[in-house]
């Protein structure tokens, strides 16, 4: 089958990251529900993100299927399914591109809302980051969704072909527009996102330094997120350059942008499996240190001379009285004793006062 270039690839990876993504999230999970006891609303971001790629990823399936042109010239209705096909699933993915990114930068924000609590000018840089992010990925979502009116021109096959024609439809507009905002948008918000925590972490006072050192360094892996940005807004350029541009690049644009996608679950969910590693080292310290059979109690002790230290009478207690003589009756005092007189305070509260 005639792939797009890098389509094999572009697959390999797409399923490779987000099984790896999935993996990491789910430990997640486990670390915060059973050795934290409690899931917060950065956790099920991350969650919703995961399920996100997962469905970008079927999606890049289906683009890669939709490249394959050897069937176009059999029928003017081979060529309608591989145009509407490939219409469609280029639809669906802008928008859902947008709402991963989207879900991905909202958890790492909310966790960063929750660290920032106590420092009044980063937590409301944290808040406005949040806001912006939320109205505008919710711009670009309804966006891509309205790219015609109706929604479903975006991949009409009668559209499609009128253009060849010269007949070019007024109830769209192009998404191109939309698609160099959004890519524009990710790099500005992942460079924001992911270099400004850092002199937060290592100024963070009430952190011991190793932790705000591994926490600094966890984040950085974000720095790839941006790398990956700045790389697929170049691609896009390469993509929309030409017709066959499209299917030279179309391969490295997915690419990319799983790398975008994954490189942020990745760096903002690490930092969550702390729990589990301190578990593990400290299953294996136990190990290391077994605790005392019964050998121990069996070697004898010596004092610093060298002489066996002589062994301890038990303690035991007897079952005959202590005071007297076993045989002698018990007998009552003499004389009941007198009862004790509370004593009377010098200082009464009245006096004091």
């Amino acid at each position: 089958m005639a792939f797009a270039i890098h389509g094999t690839l572009a697959l390999g990876v797409a399923f490779g990251l987000t099984s790896l993504s999935t993996i990491i999230v789910c430990l997640r999970f486990y670390s915060r529900y059973f050795l934290v006891g409690k899931l917060s609303s950065p956790d099920w971001m991350m969650a919703f993100a995961v399920l996100c790629t997962w469905s970008c990823t079927i999606v890049n399936y289906y683009q890669i299927i939709f490249t394959d042109y050897t069937r176009a010239f059999e029928s003017k209705e081979a060529y309608k399914e591989i145009v509407v096909g490939g219409l469609l699933t280029m639809w669906i993915y802008r928008i859902n591109y947008i709402t991963d990114l989207m879900f991905v930068k909202l958890s790492i924000l909310l966790f960063y809302n929750h660290v920032a609590s106590v420092h009044k000018s980063f937590h409301r840089i944290v808040r406005a980051l949040i806001a912006i992010v939320v109205v505008s990925s919710f711009a670009m979502i309804m966006a891509g969704i309205f790219t015609c009116n109706p929604p479903s021109d975006a991949w009409s096959f009668t559209v499609f072909w009128n253009g060849y024609l010269g007949i070019y439809p007024t109830q769209c507009y192009n998404p191109i527009i939309l698609w160099y905002v959004n890519a524009s948008f990710n790099l500005v918000t992942d460079c924001v996102l992911w270099f400004l925590p850092i002199p937060f972490f290592l100024n963070l006072q009430t952190m011991p330094l190793r932790r705000r050192l591994e926490l600094s360094g966890i984040f950085s892996i974000g720095i790839m997120a941006v790398v990956a940005s700045a790389i697929r807004l170049w691609i896009l350029v390469l993509w929309t350059s030409s017709w066959n541009a499209e299917g030279e690049n179309l391969g490295n644009l997915l690419i990319w942008g799983q790398v975008e996608q994954h490189a942020g679950i990745m760096a903002g969910s690490i930092p969550f499996l702390r729990p589990i590693y301190r578990k593990l080292v400290g299953s294996s310290q136990r190990r290391e240190q077994p605790s005392p059979g019964p050998r121990a109690k069996l070697v004898q002790q010596l004092t610093p001379e060298g002489q066996p230290v002589p062994p301890r009478t038990p303690i035991i207690p007897s079952p005959s009285p202590t005071l007297g003589s076993s045989s002698s009756p018990f007998r009552a005092p003499a004389s009941p004793l007198s009862p004790i007189e509370p004593v009377q305070p010098e200082l009464s509260i009245g006096s004091a006062l």
